[in-house]
């Protein structure tokens, strides 16, 4: 995996999926490692830039700048925030098949143990901290004050919320998002897309496509597959 760590004259180009809140975050995690760009957004009510990195447009104007600059050896990352893990999955996807270069974004004031393990496209926020031999899977957020203790088993596009907590062997599937706070007790598994509520404590597993909230967090309503 490629993490953002570069010396000043081995600065890459970057661009970035995604207009919003975390990429704002993206631009502080990245901006001295990295020239970026811009970014591309569909959203048309966001700001056309934002402190002088430009939109660059939507998907349309991505396809085409991409074959404008193919020989530009330009890096990405997708930032698209919670509730949307499967979208950034595919965006992701979509953006390494027209050729540019997925990055790991880890801020430098987090802790990544040495037998712990983070998937490309995953962005890791300051102070978040990840155990011995946890596995963070591909395109996850791990976010501002995170702690992810031992032998925990973090799928793809997982979203974990500031100051979330994951104790021990916890597994979290894919798509899944632990939002602010929430309190995750040893052992338990989170499903496939299920929602964990901010401020929760998960004392029991939750089922794929549930949304828990509270303490002890309790089913309140089930998500629709997609």
């Amino acid at each position: 995996m490629e993490f953002n760590h570069f010396m000043p004259d081995q600065k890459k180009n970057l661009v970035i999926w995604g207009g919003t809140g975390n990429f704002k975050v993206l631009c502080e995690l990245l901006g001295d490692d990295y020239n970026i760009l811009g970014y591309f957004d569909n959203n048309t009510s966001i700001q056309r830039s934002y402190r002088g990195i430009p939109l660059l447009g939507d998907i349309e104007s991505f396809k085409k700048w991409t074959i404008k600059n193919e020989s530009l050896n330009c890096a990405f990352v997708v930032s698209i925030g919670p509730g949307h893990g499967k979208i950034r999955k595919e965006m992701h996807d979509f953006m390494s098949y027209r050729g540019l270069i997925p990055i790991t974004a880890v801020h430098k004031t987090a802790f990544i143990a040495k037998t712990a393990t983070v998937g490309i496209g995953s962005q890791i926020y300051a102070n978040a901290t990840i155990c011995v031999d946890t596995s963070i899977g591909n395109q996850c957020i791990i976010n501002t004050r995170a702690s992810i203790d031992h032998e925990c088993c973090i799928e793809d596009g997982v979203t974990v919320g500031p100051g979330a907590v994951l104790a021990g062997l916890v597994t979290v599937e894919p798509f899944a998002d632990i939002y602010t706070g929430a309190v995750v007790l040893p052992r338990i598994r989170i499903g496939e897309r299920a929602i964990v509520g901010a401020g929760s404590v998960v004392i029991e597993d939750v089922p794929p496509n549930t949304v828990v909230v509270g303490n002890p967090a309790k089913i309140i309503k089930t998500r629709k597959s997609v």
